[in-house]
Formats: structure tokens, sequence, C-alpha cells
């Protein structure tokens, strides 16, 4: 009898990758024997890696659109070459659905026309709820949400030597802030973040570490110029996997709605997560470790990202004391069993 050969397919962003470990993990306890590949953006590949549930990822070149319809051929052909006998879209576009599709793939399980089981996503839901109903329309059981990152021994060593490196020490305190959003909107205001951050100083002794990406290292020294206490830019230079380590070894991450917001709730850290033009019920972290705040206006959520919301409200209307309420509620109720007490 020939095993099962699975292809998921989840070709977007950063955070996008990391909610579909749920699925992952789920498809793999109900297919323990299958061969099950995942196609993702090249891009975002990097979460995957080391994920024991998967035998292979396939990566796609979203940002090669001069030479799309050669990726996509490229593709196509290793598809076709691995003959899946059933494949899930979890991304439920056009494009996702017809690789599928040209998979070969008898069994192809999704939204649209070319599937062989239709899904369509039905209410306001977490996205990885959205996820689980696919795996359930095949008789997949799906329920745990819980998302994960596996990161290895020598990477935590990594993180530890580069901590120390810029004079963090291995005990004591230590909260992450990520200040970007990659859209404008998304991001709570800097002198904001660095009044959060003074704070933590000034009332827990805190070691604040400050974190962005390539095109965020403006703003995270922005933050840090505007503090009056010490912080510690990390801004740039970080790989994924390495931006990942970092956060793991952080006692709580203060950020907005973004793809690093999904990798601390993966890798176990807390998370004090600030939302305004994002869907919060179809994003937010969940379980008891994460707290969400937001404040309802009537434009919220936009589905617009750009540049043309005039005040950005919701934003603004989220307070430094509320945030930092939030804070020092978490880290007081769970001073005995911070991760580097």
């Amino acid at each position: 009898m020939v095993s099962e050969k699975i292809l998921l397919i989840r070709l977007s962003s950063l955070g996008d990758i990391v909610l579909t470990t749920p699925a992952i993990r789920a498809v793999r306890a109900h297919f323990a024997d299958a061969y099950i590949a995942m196609l993702v953006g090249k891009q975002s590949a990097d979460v995957l890696r080391e994920n024991p549930h998967l035998d292979e990822i396939i990566t796609f070149d979203r940002g090669a659109k001069h030479k799309d319809t050669g990726e996509m051929l490229r593709t196509l052909r290793v598809l076709r070459e691995r003959k899946f006998t059933l494949a899930i879209d979890l991304q439920r576009k056009f494009r996702t659905e017809l690789l599928m599709y040209c998979s070969g793939a008898a069994e192809r399980v999704g939204k649209g026309a070319l599937c062989t089981v239709r899904v369509p996503e039905q209410g306001n839901k977490h996205a990885t709820t959205h996820y689980l109903d696919l795996l359930q329309a095949v008789g997949i059981p799906a329920v745990d949400q819980r998302l994960e990152m596996f990161l290895d021994a020598s990477e935590r060593r990594d993180a530890s030597q580069r901590f120390d490196a810029m004079g963090v020490p291995e005990k004591g305190l230590k909260v992450g802030i990520f200040p970007g959003a990659g859209w404008r909107l998304r991001e709570w205001m800097p002198d904001r973040f660095a009044a959060i951050g003074d704070r933590l100083v000034r009332h827990f002794n805190a070691e604040v570490l400050i974190f962005g990406g390539q095109q965020e290292a403006d703003l995270v020294h922005t933050v840090a110029n505007l503090m009056d206490a010490r912080a510690v830019p990390f801004a740039g230079n970080l790989q994924i996997r390495e931006l990942a380590a970092c956060i793991e070894k952080c006692d709580l991450f203060l950020t907005n709605d973004t793809g690093p917001m999904h990798i601390a709730a993966a890798v176990g850290t807390p998370t004090v997560s600030l939302f305004g033009p994002g869907n919060h019920i179809r994003f937010q972290p969940l379980g008891g470790l994460h707290q969400t705040i937001r404040h309802d206006v009537p434009c919220s959520p936009c589905k617009q990202f750009t540049d043309k919301c005039k005040d950005n409200i919701c934003m603004k209307k989220i307070t430094v004391d509320e945030v930092w309420q939030s804070i020092s509620d978490t880290l007081t109720s769970s001073a005995g069993s911070l991760k580097n007490a």
C-alpha cells in the first residue's frame, strides 16, 4: 500500500506561516507515516526549518515578479515530481489553488472550483481556526491552536552570545519591544514605546531590548534615543531564526500587530499586543500568556493597507497608561516564574 504524500500550501508573509503550525502538527498526528511537504514563500521559509512534522519545505520566490512565469513552471515541475495524493490550500487564493490543481494531487482541499473538497471561509474567526476547518473537512482531527517554532541548541547559544556582546546580562528581567509593523498605520507612536521603556527600567530594573528589521533601523534607534534610560537596539542585523531565539530569551514582548508577534507566541514568550487597523479576532495571540489592547472605532478593522488614513485614531487611542497597566500586571503576576529570574 502506497503511503499518503501530502502537500500543504501557504505562500504569504511571516506571521501567516507561523499561524499554519497548528495545522501542520495536526496533519502529522493523523498521518504519522505520510510524506508531508509544505510549499511556502522563500522569504518566510526559515520559520519552518527544524519543524519535525515536515519532511520537505518547497520554496516559491514571490519576489521574482519579472520572471513569475518561470518561477511558476519551476515550482510546478517540483510538485509534479513528488506525486502528491492529497493537497491542502491553506491560502485559498487563485494562484495557490492553481498550483495545487497542477500538482496532480487527486484530492484537493480549498475554496475554489478547482478543489475536490470545497471549504468556504465562514465567519470572522481566528486564522488558525480557518486552517483547522480545512483539515476537519477531510476527517483530520484538529483542535489544538498552539503555535510552535523549533529552535536548536546552537541557535540558543548564538542568542546568548549576542546578548553578552551587547552587554545584556544572562540573569534579570528582559523585555523586548518591536515598534515596527511593516505598515505605518499599524505602528504605535515611538515616544509612547519610549515612555514604556523608561517605566520598565524605573519600576522593574528591566533590560529593554528594541528589535526591528532592516527597514526599521531608524525607528528602532528613534525609540532608543527617546528613552532617558538605556535600551539595547537590535535592528537590521537579525535573520528570522536569530530574532526568534532572541525573543525566546525575553520575559515579555511588547509589539504591534506584526509577524514577530506570532513568533513570540510560537516560542512561548508572553506578549502585550497593540492592535489598530488589523483584525484582532483573526490575528491576536491566543491563550492566557497573551494580552491584546485595542479600541473600537467605526473603521476598524481597516481593509486598505495604504496610507490614506488621515488620523490613525485606532492607534492613537491606545494610551501609555493602559499599556503600562497591562505590562505591570503581567510582570507582577508572573514574577515567580520569569524565564530569567
